[in-house]
């Protein structure tokens, strides 16, 4: 636990002594944008175990103008989640889940309400269960819709990477849907 509070705290830091850097006396000159963020997930598996999502997930955002057409997103995300594990003996435990996660995002601006964006979420960690061990390296598609330059509209595709060699033979891979907005 002591690891994800350091971990978390780092990661404010970063953000916010970045955002002390951009103090601009135009706000059209500012270069980072902060936010938040929520919606919902819903599971697209090929398994015949139950991993379900049973709340939606909530987050910070820090969008770093790169260039006119280039943006790096940063996000911290907690989301929850059931999940079970199947053993050789056809013996099922659930387990339920609250994870911390960390995606990267660059995104690409094809005009000023449109963006589409791909990236990584190689920070997962749960913080019920295996505490100790992060894992679920996942690679990250979306678009994002924007409403005003404050709210928008977004959905994106999740996909596991890890594969378990074992009867789960499971990949967790989702579907989200969310809105946001940006001070």
């Amino acid at each position: 636990m002591k690891q994800i509070i350091l971990l978390s705290v780092c990661v404010f830091s970063a953000i916010f002594s970045a955002e002390a850097q951009t103090e601009s006396k135009n706000q059209k000159d500012k270069k980072i944008k902060f936010g938040l963020r929520t919606g919902y997930e819903f599971q697209v598996n090929d398994s015949n175990l139950e991993n379900k999502l049973d709340l939606p997930y909530i987050g910070i955002l820090s969008d770093i103008y790169l260039s006119s057409k280039w943006n790096l997103q940063l996000e911290l995300n907690l989301r929850s989640g059931n999940r079970e594990e199947l053993f050789l003996n056809d013996f099922k435990q659930s387990y339920k889940e609250v994870y911390l996660t960390v995606p990267v995002l660059l995104k690409y601006s094809i005009n000023d309400k449109f963006r589409i964006y791909m990236g990584t979420q190689t920070l997962s960690a749960s913080l019920k269960n295996d505490i100790f061990g992060l894992k679920k390296w996942n690679g990250i598609l979306g678009a994002e819709y924007n409403f005003s330059k404050k709210t928008f509209i977004e959905t994106r595709f999740r996909h596991g990477f890890e594969r378990r060699i074992n009867k789960n033979n499971f990949r967790n891979n989702t579907i989200s849907v969310g809105v946001g907005y940006k001070f």
